[in-house]
This record gives C-alpha cells, structure tokens and sequence, in this order.
C-alpha cells in the first residue's frame, strides 16, 4: 500500500464522520441552539450541501477504490475491466540532470492568457520602481508571483469569508481584503527600498566623493574608482550602485560615461544623481573634472556638518519633549489613583502594556531616521548578560523581594554585563578616532620628506605615539607591511568604521601609484573635520543624557507621596468609610502600589534606552539603563521615608 492509498482511506473515513455531523445539524439541532432564526437558516443550508458533497464524496472514493483492488479488477468481465483500466504507457526515463526552469507560479501564470495578461500590465507599472530601487529583478516574474499569491489567498478567503458572514463576525471584511494584500506588497516594498536606498547614501557619498577626489587627482577616474570598492566592505550601499554601474558596461555595452549617467538619471538619492550627472557633462564638455570632485566633497561635507549639527539640535529638542511626556503622563495617572484607586488600576496597566512601549518605538523609530549613519561595529555578549539576569531574577526571587525589585535587579544585571562591555568598545573606537588626525599629519610629513606611505607607516609606528588602542592597531598594521603584505590587502583589527576607510584610502592612494602630499592634506583636514563635528554634536547632548537621570528621581518621589497621601487619608477616613467617594479614597489596592512601582521602573527604562540612542548614536550601550534602574530602585526605596517625613512635618506643622 501506497501513500497515496492511505490518503483516500483517511479522506473516506474524515468524510464518514463528517456526514453524522452534518445531518444532525441539519434534521436533529433545535433552532434554539442558534443566535438567531436568520443564523440557523443559513447554517442548515450550508451544512446540508456539504452533507450531499460528502456522501457524493464517500460514494466516488469507495467505487474508485473498490475497482484498484487486483481482486476485483480480475472478477470483472472483460469489456468493463478493459473500459476502466488505464493503458499501459512506456515512458522514457527521466534526466538526472533536469534543465532550469520557472518557479511554478510564474509557470501557472504564464500558462493562463488572462492571468499572463495582467501579470505583464502590473510588471509595467512596477518596471520604473525596480530601475529606481536599485533590484536586479524580473518585473514580470515579481508580478506573476504575487499575483499567483493573491489567487491562493482568494481561494482560501472567499470560503472561510462566507462562513464569517453567517456568522456576522467582524473579522468578515478583514478576510475579504486579504487578497488585495498580495497585488500591493510589491508596489510597497519597491517604495520602500527606495526610500531605503536614498537614506543609504546620505553617509556614504561625502566620503565616497573625497575618495574619489583624491583618486581623480593621480589619474584614476570616477568609473575606476566605483569598480575599486566592490567587494572591500567599506562602502557597502554605494558598492551595490558601483555593481550595477560594473553590470551596464560589461553586459550591456555601455561605455562607463553612458553607464553612470544612466544610473545617475533614475537614482533616488540627490547626492549620487547630481555627482554621477555633473561629473558626465563636465567629462563631456572637457572641463577639470578633478576640480570638479574637489568641489563636490566641499559641498558634502558643509551639508554633513550641518546634518549633525542639525541632528543634535533636533534630537535634544525629541529627547526633552519625551522626557517631559514620560514624566508628565506617569504622574497624572498616578495622581488619578488619589480619587478612583481601583479605576486607576486598569489605566496603570493600559499605560505599561500599550502606551509606554508605543510612545518609545515612536521616538526611537523618529531618532533612527534622522541620525547619522557611523558603521561601527559594537555588540555584547547575549548569552552571558541573559545568564546574569536569569540568576539575578532567581535570587531576589528567593529572597522574597517585590515583583519590581525582582524585574529591575534581574534587568539591571543582564544590561550592566551587556553594557560594560559596549562601554569599553565604545571608548576604544573614541580613542582610535582621536588619534587619526594626528596619525594622517605625521604620514603626511614623511611624504613631504621623500617617504612612501607603507614606509612612512613603519616609521610613525616605531617613533610615535599616540594611545595604547591606535598604538595596538597601528602597529599590526606596520607588522604587516614590513613583512611585504600590500596595503591595500592588509587586515585592520579595528571596530571604527572611520579608522578602516582610512587606511582603505591610504592603500589605494598606495595603488594608484602613490600619490602626492596634497592627497594627504585633503584627506588629513577631511578627517580632522569630521571628528571634530562628532565630538561637537556628542557633547550638545550630553545635558539631555544628564536629564535623564532626573526621571527615576521624579517619578519615585511623586508615587511615594501619592500613596502617603492615601494612606494618611485613609487613616482620616475610616471611620467615615463605609460608602460612597470616600470607600474608594480610603482603600489602597496593593496591586495598584506594584503597578506604580512597575511604571517607575518601564519609564526609566525607556528614557534611558532613547537617550542613550540619541548621544551614543546606538542602543546597544545599556549601561545607562542600568543607572536608571538603580536610581528608580533607590529612589523608591528611600522616597516613602523622606514623603513620611515631609508629611509629619506638614501635619505637624499644620
């Protein structure tokens, strides 16, 4: 017996027991059983044709399966066995080696005249949208396969969307609407990756063009010097448009003026458009295309200066608006539990399950769009700082502490594991980006002396200093070189970003022949620029990190005098407390006190994670969610003593 046997015996056996089913519903279930006669009509209708489906069902499975049984096939006569049995065919024996063929949906579509249709009029529109996001895609194929998709869910949605309308369930227009879900998504998604990829960009061209700049200046053109950063990592996004720029010359026969003109033409970013475009008509008309470039990254960089000053600005003025809302709110609804503690109890928890989490996934998605692009590479250990706050988590669990207690021990631990090490990543690429202006400076010094770069890279590295991080990597580096590696092959142990595009420009600048100190100089003051705005920008914003601090504080002193303030009346109260307004005063739920304590402790933790993803640039540094949450845990320790205090001090004075 065959799998494919077993399976008619199992539909035969789910049809069996699917026919009692129907029929009771059908001749035996009172209407009462029903919300309303219009329900019951139409359950029974329905239920009564699947009854006939499924004995009709039962019925051709039996026969079918009766007459492939040897025993019976050989009892029939001779006509009626030879009218059922299929005819023998000899078929050749299938390849090894099967030749590439289309997906099947794509197949299906394209065998359907109407379906095939309208599979080539949506590939029409989203054509000019795959050209614009950069996709080498088949738009025809993208079109046919979501196509093929809205089909199976209209198939699957028109079933399960009647039996919601018998229902009258809500869910019915839902249902109705998922085929529409499959024709959309890849007009969305193409308006996506090309918003994408002109975000990119932004960081990447300023840098890119100096590079270009630098490498224009010893004979090397915009086209060679797009082909010479495919594959090295440093510019990932623009190495995608270098790729496709590579693709027109070598496949479509362009000439690499036409080719990135082409792609300057339809390219969504300003930046890359008007520097691919101008730098063809100024090829074209025989001006000074070096000149060119050198202007070019003057420009960029004023604009990328002033994108982090802006940053800054912006970024302190979203970090005070959320710390004023994430203060402000939690003490209103706090201060609500003075006249209706029980009513105050469900919008305590609303606000920590709904309106905390999308208030800070708002700010944090706000200060990921405007923010500088760094690359830098940062990261802790998930397992050990899970480890940490599980054991955590179990002592305070053992020592019988609060639930908040437990939950901010157990994430203070997991986030001070996982930020010290963030913290030393983080200052290690600070110092490696201090000392690179002053590296590029002396390099640029032995040129002037006569030096080639990889031997004015040995030199600094046996003469000079600069701090134990750079000192470490800059002398791997020399190490290297010295044992005959080329520059450009050379690996740089470093996590800044900044620090490995350097030494990728020194190599090829080593590459192109070697260059000359005015290539240095370019580079040195670009690079000098550079650090400077960042250390600039950081340091605005450090008194908005400072801010931060103050929320814990805040909101565990105002919840503790809140809940003196009811116990204090409550005592006042009692007497009088038997109904009305003042039963609710005077009784102060307990769950309600470990809400708020819970409230005090999710505000701290998310004004801690936007701050440090605003100064940081990342919100891998959890190190100050960790301060946070030792101030929430202190101040709430301590607030309802010094409230207690200032109470009696008030009574006693009053």
């Amino acid at each position: 017996m065959n799998w494919r046997s077993i399976i008619y015996y199992v539909d035969v056996a789910v049809a069996a027991i699917l026919c009692p089913v129907l029929f009771h519903i059908v001749f035996q279930l009172p209407e009462e059983a029903f919300p309303s006669p219009l329900q019951a009509a139409y359950s029974r209708l329905l239920a009564s044709i699947l009854l006939g489906l499924s004995v009709s069902f039962i019925i051709f499975l039996s026969i079918y399966i009766a007459t492939a049984q040897p025993e019976l096939r050989r009892a029939l006569p001779p006509e009626v066995r030879r009218r059922i049995s299929r005819p023998r065919i000899i078929r050749p024996a299938k390849p090894r080696v099967k030749p590439i063929t289309a997906e099947a949906a794509v197949r299906f579509i394209s065998k359907q005249k109407r379906l095939r249709s309208l599979a080539q009029k949506m590939s029409v529109n989203l054509s000019g949208d795959i050209l614009e996001a950069g996709e080498t895609l088949s738009p025809y194929r993208l079109a046919a396969r979501y196509l093929f998709y809205a089909l199976i869910a209209f198939f699957v949605s028109v079933p399960a969307g009647i039996a919601l309308a018998l229902l009258v369930h809500p869910a019915f227009l839902a249902v109705m609407a998922a085929p529409a879900i499959p024709l959309s998504y890849p007009k969305l998604k193409l308006r996506s990756s090309v918003g994408d990829r002109r975000r990119a960009l932004e960081d990447e061209v300023p840098f890119f063009t100096v590079y270009a700049s630098i490498l224009q200046t010893v004979g090397i053109s915009l086209y060679n010097s797009f082909l010479s950063v495919i594959g090295r990592g440093i510019f990932r996004e623009i190495e995608k448009d270098a790729l496709l720029i590579k693709r027109n010359v070598d496949f479509f026969f362009r000439s690499p003026i036409e080719s990135m003109e082409e792609i300057g033409r339809i390219h969504p970013n300003e930046k890359m458009r008007t520097l691919l475009l101008g730098y063809t008509s100024e090829y074209r008309s025989g001006g000074d295309v070096a000149s060119y470039l050198e202007a070019k990254a003057d420009d960029y960089f004023k604009d990328m200066s002033f994108r982090w000053r802006r940053y800054g600005e912006r970024a302190t003025d979203i970090g005070e608006t959320t710390i004023s809302l994430l203060f402000v709110f939690p003490m209103m609804i706090l201060m609500s539990a003075f006249i209706f503690p029980s009513q105050s109890i469900t919008m305590t928890s609303i606000v920590l399950s709904v309106v905390l989490p999308l208030i800070t996934s708002v700010v944090f998605g706000l200060t990921h769009s405007i923010q500088p692009k760094t690359y830098n590479i940062i990261g802790g250990d998930l397992r050990l700082s899970g480890a940490a706050g599980a054991l955590a988590f179990a002592a305070a669990f053992l020592l019988k502490a609060p639930v908040w207690l437990c939950i901010a021990t157990s994430l203070s631990a997991a986030s001070a594991i996982y930020g010290s090490a963030v913290l030393m990543q983080s200052r290690e690429i600070a110092a490696m980006e201090k000392a690179l202006p002053q590296f590029l400076r002396d390099i640029t010094e032995f040129k002037k002396m006569g030096y080639d770069i990889n031997r004015a890279i040995v030199k600094v590295s046996e003469e000079n200093t600069y701090n134990p991080v750079f000192d470490a990597v800059l002398s791997v580096v020399a190490r290297q070189v010295d044992l005959g590696v080329r520059l450009s092959e050379v690996e740089v142990p470093s996590r800044s970003w900044l620090v490995r595009m350097t030494f990728f420009l020194l190599a090829q600048i080593v590459e192109s022949g070697g260059g000359t100190a005015r290539c240095l100089e370019i580079l040195t003051n670009f690079i000098n620029q550079i650090t400077r705005v960042k250390r600039e920008t950081k340091s605005s914003m450090r008194l908005y990190q400072l801010l931060s601090l103050f929320t814990p504080i805040g909101l565990s002193f105002v919840t503790a005098l809140m809940f003196t303030l009811l116990t204090a009346f409550s005592a006042t109260l009692m007497p009088a407390a038997e109904a009305g307004i003042l039963g609710e005063i005077a009784h102060v739920p307990k769950t309600l006190m470990d809400l708020a304590y819970l409230l005090v402790i999710a505000s701290s933790i998310c004004v801690a994670l936007l701050s440090t993803k605003a100064v940081d640039l990342t919100a891998k540094n959890t190190l100050w969610i960790t301060v946070n949450l030792a101030i929430a845990a202190l101040g709430i320790s301590f607030s309802s003593q010094i409230a207690s205090l200032l109470m009696r001090i008030t009574l006693g004075f009053g």
